[in-house]
């Protein structure tokens, strides 16, 4: 991973595929990825996209759309052959734009965690009540993320492959917020331990770069860590100081760490990038080599061109740090 690489999270605004490619690999220096672009519907989404390929390799994991997002289904129907029809729209634009990139190349799946309390029983209620189904969920989407990984190794045979596992239901899930479907209660908080063991095996299924992101406050550094991630990835307005003392734990083990920024100006995006390394005993060159820089979270909120913008700002930001650091 080259130093201060900038990339995306994953969502993209608009519904063309090659737009999206076209602009995510003009603009993502140093880390392409494989564009989502939720504006196309249900299938399209980051919990009906993994579930698609989830419900590819295990049927019991088929769903469809219902009021409240995603219910088990017998059957594989109208919403997954829409989720499936989608993906192979996006490999496609990524094989015929991307033709030749011996890069590093992200793609994004969301984690087991999120998807549990996402996605309904049959019943109507999360998978989440449900140990043993979020187990089985865990393996088959072990299952999916090795396939997956083949598929576009297959498409980009030159790339470097990099896992993103998304869980922005993480912290919701280990302090028991997670409302049960009547709404007077809550599903019960699931013990840290658990949580990392799903982590871990969902995140061993790839032998390369591995990263977690999540968007919460208190984000749950020790669990990423202990599952073996290469590197979180974080909103760091919103964590604030709270993420110094994992930071040089993170690079001291070999990793490295994915800064969301809102780059409001280049200056202050700079200074807050460089004092957030000296609080943790890295300067220039050394904490350069050790981040990534992203926005917080996606950027289906704005236009493509606006999309492209934020993007454009954050290679200015890491052109600058860079130059600090020589």
């Amino acid at each position: 991973m080259q130093p201060v690489s900038v990339t995306a999270i994953g969502a993209w605004p608009g519904t063309n595929p090659r737009d999206a490619v076209a602009v995510m690999s003009d603009v993502c220096d140093g880390l392409w990825h494989l564009p989502e672009l939720p504006e196309r519907g249900p299938g399209a989404d980051m919990i009906g996209r993994t579930m698609g390929m989830v419900s590819a390799v295990a049927n019991d994991f088929e769903v469809e759309t219902v009021p409240n997002g995603w219910r088990l289904t017998a059957a594989r129907g109208r919403d997954m052959r829409r989720a499936d029809s989608f993906l192979g729209e996006d490999f496609d634009a990524v094989e015929e734009n991307c033709e030749g990139y011996d890069g590093d190349f992200k793609i994004q799946f969301m984690g087991p965690w999120t998807l549990a309390a996402s996605v309904e029983d049959r019943a109507g209620e999360r998978i989440l009540r449900d140990a043993g189904a979020v187990r089985d969920l865990t393996q088959a989407l072990r299952h999916t993320i090795a396939l997956n990984v083949a598929e576009v190794s297959r498409r980009l045979p030159l790339a470097r492959i990099v896992v993103e596992i998304d869980e922005p239901y993480l912290v919701d899930v280990m302090r028991g917020s997670v409302k049960t479907q009547s709404k007077w209660s809550a599903y019960s908080p699931v013990e840290a331990v658990v949580i990392e063991e799903s982590l871990q095996s969902v995140r061993s299924v790839h032998d390369g770069v591995t990263i977690l992101h999540c968007c919460a406050e208190e984000y749950p550094f020790d669990i990423v860590r202990g599952a073996g991630f290469t590197a979180p990835s974080w909103d760091v307005a919103l964590v604030g100081a709270k993420a110094t003392d994992y930071i040089g734990e993170q690079i001291d083990a070999g990793g490295f760490v994915v800064l969301g920024i809102e780059p409001i100006s280049i200056k202050s995006s700079l200074d807050a990038i460089i004092n957030l390394g000296k609080r943790v005993g890295y300067e220039g060159a050394q904490w350069n080599q050790h981040i990534i820089l992203s926005p917080p979270c996606d950027l289906i909120d704005m236009s493509l061109s606006d999309a492209r913008a934020r993007i454009e700002t954050l290679n200015k930001v890491a052109e600058g740090l860079l130059e600090v650091g020589s």
